[in-house]
């Protein structure tokens, strides 16, 4: 899936105005990468519209990932994920609802449902929540039409391990509002790792999504949103199977111009009905059957006001959210019909209630040659912990978080430095570990500094960090799975250089590393001791030739070897499973556009090799399949697909 960096460069190729067809949409673009060097924005086409979306953010430099199968894989942000960097979909953050975190939050989400993603780097902004590494923004906006349009979009893919997709959507409406639907299926049998064995990962998912949007006049803007999903996906890294990702998304806002200011409201409701267990995608052992349904609902208002002066543009705003988790399970059924019926006529119980209360304001002073930027938020977190549907106990924290930076611009270059403090209370599956309702907040406090160049032809970026972090949370993986609070340094950054040479001959390159070092004595860490999961040197590069109607892209991927780590510690994702060995890959990409028609071929893995992530889960045995244990959950082998689309 190198294929992110291919699109980007190749821009020329695809609507990177987000137009459907015949549809004029309006909208407010991101500042670009020269005036806001701490985001990253993405529009929906240079993301492969596939259900492992971790995958495809490997071509931004810093982000990595952890394996576990076919789908549902971790990503992760100069080595932080979870709660670290928060997912969203609109404004409202959204969470899976395993305990064990088969269900990532990206789970749920697909690429093609929103127009674009927004990546903010470190703690650099304050109106979504506390950003310790940084936040995944992905936004739809309200469409506003110009006159009557409509349009349509569909594509096709077809690959190795019979995979397939089908996705569309379409949109039609006028000045005064439109109605826009999109869907997708995707699915996958098992995959094959490039010494040639099965990798217990086959997947089938199925999403859809309905907007409606009504644009009165000029000053007003309502939207309703309604998302749904499904599916089931097998799993290498474990005993059991998820056979049910359902997810209902509901999203009500409101954008009001009051006068040269803006009001904007919202109100959203996630629903996660998640099903997993050991019989319906792996056979099960004898009087073995064992199903378990965790059930997650997330519902929150935020009310933001945006206020404009001249060069200065002001954000205030409050929020309240209420994350509510609960489950229920069987064991040892002596079959799949018993095990299923005695699950479903169980109540559920209650695991944990979060509250959260927030109040926020956040500043940006623009001028031609500089910008300031700055803000603050006070979140009021209340906890409530339940064991077996009772409660045992809560408790109240009020992290507090902050950030100011300074943005230099010239003609072709830009230059930043930032300080900020993102201060986040324990997340559900920090909690839920023995002594997790002990846990303090954990305090980030962070300077960035960046340049970036670009004179058309030639982009430079850096992108670099010192984070020292207070009470950082680890989980200690030896005997019951606890969670602690130690102290962290950690450092690195991102470097990243393109050239298009004649309008036609391109070459890229990206460097990123992260350094993980612990600064306390406790619960068997040491002082000085590696910080565990965090992934080694990342190396890319793409050579390639590019055309308004086509391109071709050698890529190639190298991950160093991992000589820095601390086996049984990690994170909510996973454990670090010790020393990992360096690798690397090639790949090839094309794409060729006629018309409203385009073609996107890929191979990779081409030289067919067998590795894996530092992060990855372990490889778990799966008897009844013959599938030995293996130490970490290999990457797919040599594979190859083609992709077909069209607009109308």
């Amino acid at each position: 899936m190198r294929l992110l960096c291919a699109l980007c460069a190749a821009a020329s190729l695809y609507a990177q105005d987000l137009n459907l067809g015949r549809v004029n949409v309006t909208q407010s673009y991101e500042k670009s990468i020269l005036d806001n060097p701490i985001t990253t924005q993405i529009t929906k086409d240079t993301i492969l519209n596939s259900p492992d979306l971790a995958k495809s953010l490997l071509d931004i430099s810093g982000f990595n990932m952890v394996r576990k199968g076919g789908g549902g894989s971790e990503v992760s942000y100069r080595s932080g994920l979870s709660a670290r960097l928060p997912i969203y979909t609109d404004g409202s953050e959204i969470h899976g609802g395993c305990g064990g975190r088969m269900d990532t939050a990206i789970t749920y989400i697909a690429p093609q449902n929103y127009r674009s993603i927004k990546i903010i780097k470190g703690p650099q902004d304050v109106r979504y929540g506390a950003l310790v590494n940084g936040g995944l923004l992905f936004d739809r906006g309200i469409i506003r039409l110009n006159e009557l349009s409509y349009g349509a979009d569909i594509s096709m893919l077809a690959g190795s391990f019979n995979q397939r997709e089908l996705s569309g959507e379409a949109i039609g409406g006028n000045e005064l509002g439109s109605i826009q639907v999109n869907g997708g299926i995707y699915q996958s049998d098992n995959y094959k790792d490039g010494d040639g064995n099965i990798v217990h990962s086959e997947y089938f998912r199925k999403q859809g999504a309905i907007i409606a949007t009504l644009t009165p006049n000029e000053e007003s803007a309502i939207s309703l949103s309604a998302d749904f999903g499904d599916g089931e996906a097998a799993y290498a890294d474990r005993a059991m199977d998820g056979t049910k990702f359902q997810r209902e998304s509901y999203n009500l806002a409101l954008e009001q111009a009051l006068g040269s200011h803006t009001l904007n409201l919202q109100g959203y409701y996630h629903y996660i009905d998640h099903v997993m267990d050991n019989f319906s995608l792996r056979p099960a052992m004898p009087n073995r059957y064992n199903i378990s349904n965790p059930k997650r609902e997330i519902i929150g208002t935020k009310a933001e006001i945006k206020l404009n002066f001249d060069t200065i543009t002001t954000y205030i705003g409050g929020s309240y959210r209420e994350d509510k988790h609960s489950s229920r399970m069987t064991q040892n059924a002596i079959n799949a019909t018993e095990a299923r019926n005695t699950l479903f006529s169980k109540d559920y119980n209650k695991n944990a209630l979060i509250s959260t209360s927030s109040v926020f304001t956040q500043s940006e002073y623009l001028s031609e040659d500089y910008g300031v930027f700055g803000g603050i938020r006070l979140d009021r977190v209340e906890i409530d912990k339940y064991l077996a549907g009772r409660f045992d106990r809560s408790k109240i924290q009020t992290p507090i978080s902050g950030f100011m930076r300074y943005e230099r611009y010239f003609d072709t270059l830009s230059l930043y430095a930032g300080v900020g403090r993102a201060e986040r209370a324990s997340d559900f599956w920090e909690l839920q570990k023995v002594d997790g309702m002990s846990l303090k907040t954990e305090k980030n406090h962070q300077i960035d500094l960046g340049t970036i160049y670009d004179n058309g032809n030639l982009s430079l970026s850096t992108n670099l960090f010192v984070s020292k972090i207070d009470d950082y949370i680890i989980l200690n993986y030896n005997g019951a799975t606890s969670s602690f609070n130690t102290d962290a340094l950690l450092m690195g950054g991102e470097i990243d250089a393109n050239i298009l040479i004649n309008n036609f001959y391109k070459l890229g390159a990206g460097l990123s590393y992260v350094y993980g070092e612990n600064l306390k004595d406790t619960n068997g860490l040491k002082d000085g001791d590696p910080l565990p999961q965090i992934s080694p040197l990342v190396f890319k590069a793409v050579a390639g030739l590019v055309r308004n109607e086509w391109f071709v892209d050698l890529d190639f991927y190298a991950n160093a070897s991992q000589h820095r780590y601390k086996e049984n510690y990690g994170n909510v994702a996973g454990k670090d499973l010790g020393y990992s060995d360096s690798f690397w890959t090639i790949g090839l990409n094309a794409g060729y556009k006629y018309k409203n028609y385009q073609i996107m071929l890929a191979a990779l893995n081409l030289n067919d090799a067998l590795y894996s992530y530092h992060t990855s889960k372990n490889g778990a045995e799966i008897a009844t399949l013959d599938i030995p244990a293996t130490t970490r959950v290999y990457e797919p082998g040599r594979s190859f697909w083609v992709k077909l689309r069209a607009n109308f």
